[in-house]
């Protein structure tokens, strides 16, 4: 974006541009004017005349006097000149648009857009006539008139309250005394300014900054979910150096877990942008997103010492228990936990080459693609040690007592088992920003869109690893009913869920 030469700042760096000084030229406003007008006069007055000197006016009127030196009242009259008038009326419009506007119906047109004036002696310029045509004229006394601005711009005409005729003074030459600065100087410029005229602006670039663009951001996930699993397992009693095998059982063994996972990516880009008017910023701070995925990919679970569930009871209780099992094969042993071999993380790192610059210096736009991906992954082993409740059930046969439950059921305690699990997540995390800036370009090599690699640090935990065993916690045996009479002697009754609530 081209800045006015009026507006330049402090010098930081610069740039081997050629240019210095810049020429001054008329706003457009002056030649669109300047044309209407000389153009009606040359077809009245020879080149080079000498002004008609008026005194006096109102001997051939253009539009007609207008009753009052407001600026209402002129609007007023001019709104009526259509009506007075067809010819003047189709005058009136190649005038207004000449000034820009559509013409006297204009709804941007009104009476704020008229300034009551006194239009001093000695003005040179332009005047209409009765008809039509335009000569040159200069004022040898004071007249009352109003001053019409073009719609953009600062030109203006002159409308005369006496005889409602146009008058145009040629605004001063851009040449005469209103010199432009040197571009790389303008800040400190304080000569006068001449409305009508502007200065071409300084090219891009003579000031420059190296301005560094920050960009940084963080994620974070927490979550949770459970492996289910089962195992087989043989439940043993053991006294005094002995043990005997009640039989196997195929239990859930499920690994219950939460974990927390974060990301945070940081990098910085430095580019020389356009400093003219002092303003810019030496640094830009912005933030990203860094979007994770968390993932267990494999997981092992052991259960049980050995693959037994070992009841440690008293002398009385094995001696109960001896009577109906017996000694465990010799052969007898856990499935140990496969190893989980380590990962080996294959991610394409973000595209970094850049396309060559098109050769031309100066201030240019330019696309900065910030990304960056990245994983890893890890294996984490804990060791349990959950408490099983063991149960003995038995259904009756024959007659029940009033209220009896068919199903009974015996506590033969509760015991330590061991577990261990090894579980192996995967984080990935990936963060991209893409943004415009416009850059000045010394050399003509800077690409239109540059690549920058965005590294991204990754960290996670499991903030939780529960396993659980059993049957929420609980392991039951089907016993006879002989079996579960004997070794009522030696346990206690309890309720199927174990409790002694019901006894």
């Amino acid at each position: 974006m081209k800045k006015s030469l009026f507006l330049i700042g402090t010098l930081i760096t610069v740039l081997t541009f050629a240019f210095t000084t810049q020429a001054q030229g008329p706003v457009p406003c002056v030649e669109t004017l300047n044309s209407f007008f000389h153009e009606e006069v040359v077809t009245t007055m020879p080149e080079g005349a000498k002004p008609k000197i008026l005194n006096r006016l109102g001997t051939n009127p253009q539009f007609g006097r207008i009753r009052r030196h407001t600026a209402a009242s002129a609007y007023s009259h001019l709104k009526g000149v259509k009506k007075r008038s067809r010819r003047n009326g189709r005058e009136l419009d190649r005038l207004l648009q000449t000034l820009g506007y559509s013409g006297i119906e204009d709804p941007e047109f009104g009476a704020d857009d008229i300034t009551p004036v006194i239009v001093s002696a000695g003005e040179v310029g332009w005047m209409g006539s009765g008809s039509d045509k335009y000569f040159k004229a200069q004022f040898g006394k004071d007249f009352e008139g109003f001053k019409i601005f073009v719609k953009e711009g600062p030109c203006f005409i002159y409308i005369m309250k006496t005889c409602g005729n146009i008058f145009y003074v040629d605004p001063p030459s851009c040449e005469d005394g209103y010199p432009c600065p040197e571009c790389l100087n303008a800040s400190a410029f304080t000569g006068a300014k001449n409305p009508f005229c502007e200065c071409t602006p300084c090219p891009e670039c003579q000031e420059t900054l190296d301005q560094t663009i920050n960009v940084s951001g963080a994620g974070e996930i927490k979550s949770g979910d459970r492996i289910l699993g089962e195992k087989e397992v043989m439940l043993a009693a053991t006294y005094g150096g002995e043990t005997i095998c009640i039989g196997s059982q195929t239990i859930p063994v499920n690994v219950v877990y939460e974990y927390l996972a974060n990301g945070s990516a940081s990098a910085s880009e430095v580019v020389t942008v356009d400093n003219q008017d002092g303003n810019a910023q030496s640094s830009l701070d912005m933030k990203i997103p860094v979007n994770l995925d968390f993932d267990v990919t494999e997981s092992q679970t052991t259960y049980g010492d050995n693959g037994m569930v070992v009841m440690d009871v008293t002398a009385k209780r094995f001696a109960a228990l001896k009577k109906f099992y017996g000694a465990c094969p010799a052969d007898i042993s856990g499935t140990a936990m496969e190893t989980i071999a380590e990962k080996t993380m294959d991610v394409a790192d973000a595209a970094v080459s850049n396309e060559a610059g098109d050769g031309k210096a100066g201030l240019k736009k330019q696309t900065l693609i910030f990304a960056g991906q990245t994983a890893s992954s890890e294996i984490v082993s804990k060791e349990y040690s959950t408490t099983m409740t063991v149960i003995a059930h038995s259904t009756k046969t024959g007659k029940l007592s009033n209220g009896e439950s068919a199903e009974r059921y015996l506590c033969l305690g509760q015991y330590l088992v061991p577990g261990a699990s090894a579980m192996q997540y995967t984080l990935t995390g990936t963060s991209n920003l893409t943004t415009a800036v416009e850059v000045c370009d010394a050399e003509g090599d800077e690409p239109s869109t540059k690549n920058i690699a965005l590294p991204i640090d990754l960290d996670a935990s499991f903030t939780k690893q529960e396993m659980k065993a059993g049957h929420d916690g609980k392991i039951y045996i089907d016993v006879t009913e002989k079996q579960f009479k004997k070794l009522a002697k030696r346990f206690s009754r309890c309720c199927s869920n174990g409790d002694s609530s019901c006894y």
